[in-house]
C-alpha cells in the first residue's frame, strides 16, 4: 500500500505527516474504498522504513480527521462514507486539520502562526492582527531602549521600555520580557508577576570585536579595561566579554571606579575602556567620543530568542531596521 518513494527523510516535514498526507491522497483519489483495510502498523512500518510508532501517529491523525477507525481484530480500515461524523469528530477532524495547516506553514514555509493569520484575514478582506505588546525590563532606561531596539530591528512588536528603577509592574496584557541577570530583581520586586515575565539569556553583543579591531589597528595586543562602580562586579563583565575577544588579541582586566572621567584621563595608548551599561549610561556625549571608549553592550541571546519569537507567534519585521543603526547609541 505505502512506498518509501513517497515519503522523504531529508524533508523538515514530518515523517508522520508525510504518511499521513500519503494515505490521505488514496482516500480522496479512491484508491482506497470505503472499509479498505489499512496495513497492520508493523507491515507499514516496514513498508515505509520507518517505525512502528510514526505509523500509529499518522494512523490516529487520520482517525481524528474521520477518515478511517480502528476496530479490534479487524485493524484500521478506511470509514463508510455513510457515517456521518457526530459534532464532536467534526470538532476534532477540524482541530486536526488546524494544526497540520499550521505545522506545515511553520516547516515548510517558515511561517509563524501569527502570519498565517494574517495572510487568511488579508484574503477575506479583513486587517491583519496588530503588533503584540511587548514590556521590556531591564534595571535602568539606557539597557531597556536598547532591547527595544533590538527587538524592533527583528520582530514586528509593539516594545516599550520598563526599567526597574520605576518601581512600579508593567500593567496587564501583553509580554513581560526580561532577562535571566536580573531574575532575582524581578522576583522581588514583583512576585506576584514572576509566572508572567518571560526570561532571555544576555551575551556581550558580537559587535563589540569588530569595534576593537578598529581601535587596535595594526597593534599586536590591546589591553580592554571593564570597568563598572565595583570590583565584583567588573569581574563578572569582564568574564562574560571574555568569551566573545580572542585572547590573542585582548587582554582583558577588570577595574573599579566611581568616576569614568579617571578612567579615561589615565588610558594608555595601547588601552581601551570598556565601560558596563550603566555606566556607560551616565557618561556625557564627549566622554562617549572619546576615541578609545566603548560601551560593553549585551544583546539577547540569538537562539534564545528565535524560539521566543517562534512560541509567541511574532512575525518578523516587514522592513527591519539596519543593524548599525538598531545599535546606535541613545
Amino acid at each position: 500500500m505505502g512506498s518509501a518513494d513517497e515519503i522523504d527523510p531529508a524533508s523538515p516535514i514530518p515523517l508522520y505527516h508525510q504518511i499521513a498526507e500519503a494515505i490521505r491522497g488514496r482516500i480522496r483519489s479512491g484508491n482506497l474504498g470505503p472499509g479498505e483495510a489499512l496495513e497492520p502498523l508493523r507491515q507499514a512500518a516496514e513498508t515505509w522504513g520507518v517505525n512502528v510508532h510514526t505509523v500509529r501517529h499518522a494512523y490516529t491523525a487520520l482517525a481524528r480527521e474521520g477518515l478511517v477507525e480502528t476496530r479490534a481484530p479487524r485493524g484500521t480500515r478506511v470509514r463508510e462514507r455513510a457515517v456521518q461524523p457526530d459534532a464532536s469528530s467534526r470538532a476534532e477532524s477540524f482541530e486536526a486539520f488546524v494544526e497540520r495547516v499550521v505545522d506545515e506553514a511553520r516547516v515548510v514555509h517558515e511561517r509563524s502562526p501569527v502570519e498565517l493569520a494574517d495572510v487568511i484575514a488579508a484574503r477575506c478582506g479583513e486587517r491583519p492582527s496588530s503588533p503584540p505588546l511587548v514590556h521590556v525590563v531591564e534595571c535602568s532606561a539606557w539597557q531597556c531602549a536598547a532591547h527595544v531596539r533590538e527587538l524592533k530591528a527583528r520582530f514586528d512588536v509593539e516594545a516599550c521600555a520598563w526599567p526597574l528603577e520605576e518601581g512600579t509592574a508593567p500593567p496587564e496584557g501583553g509580554v513581560v520580557l526580561s532577562t535571566f541577570f536580573h531574575y532575582n530583581d524581578v522576583r522581588r520586586a514583583w512576585p506576584e508577576r514572576l509566572r508572567d515575565v518571560r526570561f532571555l539569556t544576555i551575551v556581550p553583543d558580537p559587535a563589540l570585536v569588530t569595534q576593537l579591531d578598529v581601535i587596535r589597528g595594526d597593534r599586536r595586543r590591546l589591553r580592554a579595561w571593564v570597568v563598572e562602580r565595583d570590583q565584583v562586579t567588573a569581574e563578572n563583565v569582564a568574564a562574560d566579554v571574555s568569551v566573545a575577544l580572542p585572547a590573542a588579541r585582548y587582554e582583558l582586566a577588570a577595574r573599579a571606579a566611581e568616576e569614568p572621567a579617571e578612567v579615561l584621563r589615565a588610558i594608555g595608548e595601547d588601552e581601551v575602556a570598556l565601560f558596563a551599561p550603566r555606566i556607560w549610561s551616565a557618561l556625557s556625549e564627549d566622554q562617549r567620543g572619546h576615541p578609545r571608549a566603548l560601551e560593553a553592550r549585551y544583546v539577547f541571546d540569538g537562539a534564545d530568542l528565535e524560539n521566543l519569537a517562534v512560541d509567541l507567534g511574532w512575525r518578523r519585521a516587514a522592513s527591519p531596521i539596519p543593524e548599525k543603526e538598531a545599535n546606535l547609541r541613545a
